[in-house]
C-alpha cells in the first residue's frame, strides 16, 4: 500500500545533466551524454566528428585555439565565442557556420547517447519520480523543472504510467504536460493505446523544459536554417512522440530541434512560447513544500537560471525540504549563496537519497 505521508504537499524536482548521466556511468566517454568539459575530445572521436570540422577550423584560424587541448576543451566556452561573433564584427557569416555546426553536433550527440538508454524500474529517474508518487504526492502537485533537452523524463513518466496499478490514472498529459502554447503539428505516438491520446489539458505532472527539447521542432526550407530563421523567437513549434529519434533534416521540409544552446544571455535566444514556462517554474519553486535538485550545478554563466532559482528560494518561506543530489559537494555552497539558505540536505548519489528514510 502506498505511503501517504506527503499527501497534499507540492514537490518540485529540478533536474540537470547529472540526472541523465547517473544512469550512464558505466559507459565510455563516447557513449556518455555530452558535458561541457571534454566535449570535443569525445565528440571528435564519435560519428559527429566530421560535423565539427568548421568549428575546429574557425577556433584555430581566428583564436589560435586547439579545442582538443584539455585547457580549452569546453563546449560552453567555444559556443560563447561563436555566438558572440555571430552577433557582431566582421566574421558574422563564418561564425554562424561554425555555430550551426556546433549546435548540430551537440544535438546529434545528445540524441545518440540518450535515446537508446532503456527506461526501467531500476533507472534512477524512474525511481525518483515514482518515490514521490508512492509517497502520496498527487500528480497535479508534482512539477519537474529541467534544463535538459533530452527526452529521458518523458520516457520515465511513460514507463511509470504503464506499470501495473497506475493504468487508468492521469499521471501526465502529452503535450499538455509542457504547459506551453503549441501552434504547430503534434504527432501522436505510433504505439499509443487509447489511454495515451493527445491532450492539451494541464492535468497531471507538469514538465517544464526551460531549455527546449529534442522532440520539439521548427520546419525550415533548408537543412542549414538561415540565421534569421534559427533565431526567430516566434517560429512555429511542432512536437512529436517522446520516443522519437531526433532528425535535423526532415521529410518534405527540414526540421530543426527547438532548444536553447549553452550560451551566455540565453534570454536572447529564448522562444517566446517558453518565456511563460519560466514564470510557471519560478512560481512552482516559490510555493513548493519540497525541492529536490538532482544533477544541476547551476553554472555561474547561466544568469537567467541562477536568477530564477535565487528569487524563488529566497521567496519560499515555507519549504519543508531542500535536498541536493550531486557528486560534487561544492554544489551545496552554490545553492546556499543563491538562496541565502540556512540548511539543506546533501546526498552524493540518488541511491543515497532514495534510501535515506
Amino acid at each position: 500500500m502506498a505511503n501517504r505521508r506527503m499527501a497534499g504537499q507540492k514537490v518540485v524536482l529540478v533536474l540537470g545533466a547529472g540526472a541523465t548521466i547517473a544512469d550512464c556511468l558505466r559507459k565510455s566517454d563516447i557513449q556518455k551524454p555530452p558535458l561541457d568539459k571534454g566535449f570535443f575530445k569525445a565528440a571528435l572521436r564519435s560519428s559527429q566528428g566530421a560535423i565539427l570540422a568548421p568549428v575546429v577550423e574557425y577556433m584555430q584560424a581566428y583564436y589560435r585555439t586547439d579545442v582538443t587541448d584539455t585547457r580549452q576543451d569546453s563546449l560552453e566556452r567555444v559556443m560563447a565565442v561563436l555566438y558572440t561573433d555571430v552577433h557582431g564584427g566582421p566574421l558574422e557569416d563564418e561564425a554562424y557556420g561554425g555555430f550551426l555546426a556546433l549546435v548540430k553536433a551537440f544535438l546529434a550527440r545528445l540524441a545518440e547517447t540518450t535515446n537508446p538508454v532503456r527506461m526501467t524500474q531500476m533507472t534512477r529517474l524512474y525511481r525518483l519520480i515514482a518515490y514521490f508518487l508512492d509517497s502520496g504526492v498527487h500528480p497535479n502537485d508534482l512539477t519537474i523543472v529541467t534544463f535538459n533537452q533530452d527526452i529521458q523524463i518523458e520516457k520515465a513518466l511513460d514507463a511509470i504510467r504503464r506499470t501495473k496499478g497506475r493504468r487508468g490514472a492521469v499521471l501526465f498529459r502529452f503535450p499538455g504536460c509542457y504547459r506551453m502554447e503549441i501552434k504547430g503539428t503534434v504527432t501522436r505516438p505510433r504505439d499509443s493505446a487509447d489511454i495515451f491520446v493527445l491532450n492539451h489539458s494541464h492535468e497531471g505532472v507538469s514538465l517544464l523544459k526551460l531549455h527546449g527539447s529534442l522532440n520539439w521542432y521548427s520546419r525550415h526550407n533548408s537543412r542549414d536554417p538561415r540565421r534569421t530563421a534559427l533565431f526567430n523567437d516566434d517560429r512555429v513549434i511542432g512536437m512529436t512522440r517522446p520516443a522519437m529519434t531526433v532528425d535535423v533534416g526532415g521529410r518534405a521540409r527540414f526540421t530543426f530541434p527547438v532548444v536553447v544552446p549553452p550560451v551566455v544571455h540565453k534570454s536572447q535566444v529564448l522562444h517566446s512560447n517558453l518565456k511563460p514556462v519560466w514564470d510557471i517554474a519560478e512560481q512552482a519553486l516559490t510555493v513548493a513544500d519540497r525541492i529536490v535538485i538532482f544533477g544541476y550545478s547551476c553554472p555561474p554563466n547561466d544568469w537567467e537560471s541562477a536568477n530564477l532559482i535565487s528569487r524563488a528560494l529566497t521567496a519560499n518561506g515555507n519549504i519543508k525540504e531542500l535536498s541536493i543530489i550531486d557528486p560534487d559537494a561544492a554544489v551545496v555552497l552554490r545553492y546556499a549563496e543563491l538562496g541565502s539558505l540556512r540548511s539543506a540536505n546533501y546526498f552524493r548519489y540518488c541511491d543515497n537519497y532514495l534510501t535515506s528514510e
